[in-house]
Order: structure tokens, then sequence, then C-alpha cells
């Protein structure tokens, strides 16, 4: 009696005394650090810690927790091991006046029921029909064995608590990689500052802006693993020591009673593991900044070359033959293009923008453009600026081409009418609008059809037009260039994509190859701002994405890491691709990935439910997507800073959307219902 009294006074003392009030707890609440204290006394404790109440630091540990907005401190979780310790002493102090005394018979408990689990005195073991052809032993030797195994279960929770050790200190030393890797950055951005001149210090600062939030985000995402850490660590400590006490101060009555439940949450405990933590959360990765207004890839190529990262401006140097030394003349000035104002801090974008320069050297230099070309093609920036100037675009052509404003996202779009394309073409694939509001589809059982277009008082009817000529069936794609000619992909067995003119006459065929100068049947085609011509091989396990001039030349190809399906272009020269892989990808003219585009809320990635298909830009940014999986839709996506992000649905359909076209003033969005071989309007 007197020992269990001890037993049941000790963890009153150390496990059920909140140490703000002292007193037993009451409505016991845990915060994070898994620290117990009453739901009042936390409430009295908050209202010291801020003003609005918002945050709560713990009085044992001082980490600070933000208090749940809706509940208060009543959000917090109720301590589940106080509660439960507080159930177990309390029985312990109900029976504590008859411990050792058989309650049926009267008599001293001496024997344990091997197959009840309890103690019994001698008359249960003799007479008692419950206990009938039971196996018994002493009570001392199996308080005995029972300590032995809870002996042995602590052991095993304390090489848990190593390896949770362990684990935290890894997530330490990958914080301090983190910071080293952070410092090394911005020691190598800072000698580029240096080197070049101070009137770009706009440009160094936006680097390290950007290596400062890929810092806090990579370690916000470290912070989550070593709290988690922090809590199941503690829960083992408490767990573990609460064992401890049992054995060391309980009774044999006590062990026994106890046993069954410290037995199965230190067996729970014993087959814990410690969450990894990434060393990838240690490096940070930095991606170069947007096309600047200067005449000086050479900058961004010094920045970047210093961080190890691509990058691929459209600016090219301007080299000519002087004695002198390496001189830089301020020219004419122009405002900055709106990508590089949303990269440069709020100040530097309203102030006067940064003069443009030309640079002098002494040497005749070869320069290699900067954009990604074949391994083995090499070509003299002079000479093949002059021979072709979409190759190298100056600032003010790419100044042209971006967005003057950004899309409304408040804008919602409407139905507003369907065209039938039967007889003329059936099951319609894709489908481009021709800048005089002509509509041209493709289909694989006829030609390359267009449609004129007009509009009466109820809805939108498209008239057969005429054939572009020589195009056969089986065509997946299509794609009209800024000067209005038609880019047609090879059909079945054809490696090789077609250029026509504005009346649909063959202008050229441009044979293609993979990365590996294997013939390859186009599966895509998209046209970027500049007039480029961008090709995707996807057909029979090709993974490749060809680059060409206006007229079909090719400039670069890279590989990617699936076959791509559809892909169309971004006002700031990127590429957005669809794969078969079921991802949909951002990516530049080089191949570096920029970001992966998630499926809406509540869709999850894979097949028949994410499987973005057709896609869509604006001039504006604003990206359609049609999804194949389910539900069949049409989603909107904005990009803000950098990133794609959805916006709403369009439409849902019965049938999968199919190719996906703007208008030339971009006010109204045509799909295709290959099913139902119907064009459906939206404004």
């Amino acid at each position: 009696m007197a020992e269990a009294s001890s037993l049941a006074s000790a963890i009153d003392r150390h496990f059920l005394e909140c140490v703000i009030c002292s007193d037993t707890f009451k409505d016991p609440r845990a915060l994070p650090c898994m620290h117990p204290f009453c739901c009042e006394c936390l409430e009295n404790w908050a209202k010291s810690c801020s003003d609005d109440n918002s945050i709560v630091s713990c009085p044992l540990c001082k980490n600070i927790y933000r208090i749940p907005e809706e509940e208060g401190i009543k959000g917090f979780p109720v301590h589940f091991l106080v509660t439960n310790l507080q159930d177990t002493v309390d029985k312990a102090k109900q029976k504590k006046s008859t411990t050792g005394i058989c309650d049926k018979h009267g008599k001293k408990l001496k024997y344990f029921c091997e197959n009840c689990g309890c103690a019994a005195c001698s008359d249960c073991s003799a007479l008692d029909p419950s206990h009938r052809g039971h196996s018994f032993i002493r009570l001392k030797e199996a308080s005995r064995r029972l300590s032995c195994s809870l002996e042995n279960l602590t052991r095993i929770v304390g090489n848990v608590e190593e390896k949770y050790t362990t684990a935290i200190q890894q997530t330490q030393q990958v914080k301090q990689n983190l910071d080293q890797d952070t410092d090394a950055k911005i020691q190598a951005i800072d000698e580029a500052r240096n080197e070049f001149m101070q009137k770009v210090d706009n440009l160094v600062r936006a680097y390290k802006q950007d290596a400062y939030r890929m810092k806090e985000k990579n370690l916000s995402a470290i912070e989550q693993i070593e709290e988690k850490l922090q809590v199941d660590l503690a829960s083992l400590r408490s767990s573990n020591e609460l064992a401890s006490n049992v054995i060391e101060s309980g009774s044999d009555s006590d062990i026994i009673s106890l046993y069954q439940s410290l037995s199965s949450s230190l067996q729970q405990l014993a087959q814990a593991q410690p969450t990894p933590v990434d060393s990838k959360l240690g490096k940070i990765k930095l991606e170069p900044p947007q096309p600047t207004s200067m005449d000086l890839p050479s900058l961004e190529q010094l920045l970047c070359d210093k961080l190890h990262i691509t990058v691929t401006p459209t600016q090219h140097t301007q080299v000519s033959h002087q004695t002198s030394n390496l001189s830089v003349k301020p020219a004419a000035a122009k405002p900055l293009p709106s990508a590089t104002a949303k990269h440069l801090p709020s100040s530097a974008a309203t102030k006067s923008p940064l003069p443009r320069f030309t640079i002098k050297s002494p040497q005749s230099s070869s320069i290699k453009p900067l954009s990604a070309f074949t391994a083995n093609a090499e070509v003299n920036t002079a000479t093949a600026s002059k021979q072709d100037p979409s190759l190298f675009p100056r600032s003010q052509s790419v100044q042209s081409t971006m967005p003057s404003t950004q899309p409304r996202i408040d804008k919602k779009w409407k139905e507003c009418g369907q065209i039938k394309t039967t007889p003329k073409v059936e099951s319609p694939r894709c489908i481009a609008i021709h800048p005089n509001g002509d509509i041209v589809l493709t289909s694989w059982f006829a030609p390359v059809t267009v449609f004129s277009r007009h509009r009466n008082d109820l809805s939108w009817n498209g008239n057969f037009k005429h054939i572009i000529g020589g195009s056969p069936s089986n065509i997946d794609d299509i794609a009209i260039t800024p000067s209005n000619q038609y880019i047609i992909p090879g059909s079945y067995g054809k490696n090789e994509f077609y250029i026509y003119d504005s009346q649909g006459v063959l202008v050229s065929t441009i044979p293609t190859y993979d990365i590996n100068n294997q013939p390859s049947r186009p599966r895509s085609v998209a046209v970027d701002s500049t007039g480029r011509i961008i090709v995707g091989l996807g057909w029979d396990g090709h993974k490749t994405v060809t680059i060409h001039q206006p007229d079909g030349t090719l400039i670069s190809k890279f590989e990617t890491t699936s076959s791509p399906r559809k892909l169309t272009c971004t006002p700031n020269v990127k590429l957005i691709i669809s794969f078969v892989d079921i991802t949909l990808q951002v990516m530049n003219q080089s191949g570096h990935n920029f970001s992966i585009i998630q499926p809406p809320p509540g869709i999850q990635p894979g097949i028949q439910s994410w499987e973005p298909v057709y896609v869509c830009c604006s001039k504006q940014g604003e990206l359609f997507v049609g999804n194949q999986g389910y539900p069949k839709a049409v989603y909107r996506y904005v990009c803000t800073d950098g990133e794609y992000k959805y916006l709403d649905c369009i439409t849902r359909m019965e049938n999968n959307p199919w190719g996906i076209a703007l208008s030339a003033d971009e006010q109204e969005l045509f799909v295709v219902d290959n099913l139902s071989s119907i064009v459906k309007i939206f404004r």
C-alpha cells in the first residue's frame, strides 16, 4: 500500500502537475512541442505573449506557436498521454486500499495467472472455475519477468531515440550547408557585380533576392521536418521516462496493472522511424533572370557562369574593332520591358530607365550565340545576325512582343455559340484562328480545311472556304506564323513538316530528325512571337524538340525526358509542353525546365484524372489547358511570379476537349469537341 501510494504521488508530481499553476492538470492541452498545460492556464499565459492573442510561447522550451484563429487555445489538441495517465493513476488510487488482496476471495494475492495475465490468490488457482486449467507462477517471479520485458522495450526505445537525435543533427547540418551554399552564391554574385559596373546593381540585387527566397523556401521545409522530429522525440522520452519510473518505483502490483498500456505504447514507439531529411534542401537552385533592355548579355552570362546556371538571353553583344582598351559608351535611354521591371525592385522599376550600352573591344571576336545550338553547329554572330536578324533579336523586338498589360483575372468566359464542322470535316482534332477570323481545322479523315465565319443575331456560323492545297489527312496539329503562313506537321510515315503561304500554296517541305539524327515524325508545332517554329517530335517513343527559323532552317534541338504531345509558346518565348507521362512543364528553348504546372485543386495527377493534352497561351500570359482525364474540362491559368497558377474552369464537356485556340484579338476562345464535330466558342 505504501509503495502504491508513493508511486501515485511521484507520478502526480512529475507528470500530472501543470508547471504554470502547480496543480493537477485540468483539461490538459498539448503545444506542438508536446509540453502539456491546463487549457485555462495556457489562455492566461497567451495574453502576456502578444497584444492580439495570436501567438503563444511554451513556458518550458520557449518555442513560439501561432494560436488557432477559430478555436483559440482550445484549438490545440488534448494531451492524450496526460489524460490516459490520469485515468490510470485514478484507478490505482481507488484500489490502493485493497492492494494485494483478492477482490473475489479476500485473500492475499500470491500467484500470477499466465493465461489471464492477472494476479490471483490461492483460492483463485484452486477453486475458481474461471481459472480452471490455467498455468500459475509466483507473483514475484511474474513481476521479475514483466520487469525484464519492460527493460528490453525501454532499451529498444532508447536506440530509436538515438536515431531521432542523429536525424535532428542531420537537419542542423543541412541547415548549415544551406547557409554555406547561400553565402557562396551571394559571394559569387557580389564578385560578378564588382567585375562589371555599378550601373547594374539592380540586376545583382535581383539575384540576391532569388537566393534568399529559395533559402527561405528550403529552410521552411527543413524546419517542418525538424519540428516533427522534436515532437516525436518528446513523446519517446516521455513514454520511456514513465516506464522507467514504474520499473524503479512501482510495486509488483503497479507493474502488473500498468504493464499492458505501457508495453503497447512502447512497442508502437519502438517501431517508429525518424522522418528523413532530403540533403537537396541544403542547396539552392537559381534561375536566370528575364531578358533586360540592355545589349549586354555578357552581364547575365558572367553572373550565370559564377552561379553555374544556364542562361538563354535574346540579345547579342555588339563587337567593334578598337585599338584602345575596353570602353563602355552610353546610348539613348529606353524604358525597361515588363519582364525586367518585375524582376527589379519596385524603386528601380519606377525610376529613370537604365541606358543602353555599346561595348567596344580591342579585339575582333567570333562569338557563339548564347541560345542553344546543336553540338556541331558553330555560328559567327556578326555574320549570322546580318543573314537572319530573327536569330539574334534585339531588345526592341523583345519589348514589342511582351504584353502591355497583365491579364484580367476576374473576367469570366461564357459560351456564346457553336460551329458544326460536318459534312466537310468529321471528328476535327486541332484548330487555329487566322488573323482575318477564318477557322482552320485538322482531322484524321480530311485535309486541312478553312472556314470563313460570320455571326447572325443568334449564333456563330462557319462556311466552308477552301482546303489548304496539297495537305494530306491524318494531321495532328497546325500553327500560323506572324506572316500568316501555315505550319503543318507530316501525317503517318512523313518525317517532315510543311510551310504553306497565306493562300494555301506549299512553300517548302522541311525534314525532321530527332536528337540522334534519326528521321522522326512531328507530333506538334507552334510559333513563338519572334516567328521561330517549334516542333515536337513525340511519335514512336521519340523525345525531341527542334527550333527552326521562319524559313524552316534548323537552329537547335534538345532532348526531353518524355515524348512531347502538344506545345505552345508564352509571351516571353518560353515553351509549355504536355508530355506523354501526364506532365505539363514550362521550359525554355534550350530545354531547361523551369516548373511543372500542377493540376487544379481536387484533381490528382495521373491517368483518368489529370491528363493535360491541348494547351494554348495568350499574348498576356493566360494559359488554357484541355484536360482529357476526369473531369473533361478546359481550365484557365495565370502566370504570377513566374509560375502558372490555376484560376478557374472555363467549361466542362461530355467529350474530350481537343484543339484550343484564341482569336486574333483574344476575345474569343475556340474549343474542339472531337466526337460531336462541334467547335464551341467562348467569349
